[in-house]
């Protein structure tokens, strides 16, 4: 996992101080780093200001706004990872049924 300073974060993204903060202000943004590491955002928060940049400045979308895609993205990322890990499962060990005898 990579990590970055608020300034490595607005150079790399082309985004104002102000905006970074309004993110930070609005929690869509937080300091996700371990205890001890000078920089302060992991990969992470920076996909997650890459995509608040661009709804905002493609879509138009407020903060508030921002806040609840980000948050669907994110469940359904989670959900992704859910079917993947039991499809894999039960391709392993598929379940037998009463009265199966392939047992």
């Amino acid at each position: 996992m990579n990590y970055y300073t608020r300034r490595q974060l607005i150079e790399r993204l082309q985004i104002a101080h102000d905006f970074l903060r309004e993110l930070e202000e609005e929690h869509i943004l937080m300091r996700d780093a371990p205890a001890g590491v000078r920089e302060e955002f992991s990969d992470v928060m920076l996909e997650r200001a890459r995509v608040a940049a661009n709804l905002v400045e493609d879509l138009d979308v407020n903060l508030p706004g921002v806040a609840v895609i980000l948050r669907m993205r994110e469940l359904m990322a989670e959900q992704r990872r859910s079917v993947e890990v039991f499809m894999e499962r039960l391709l392993e060990s598929p379940p037998t049924w009463p009265g199966d005898r392939r047992r």
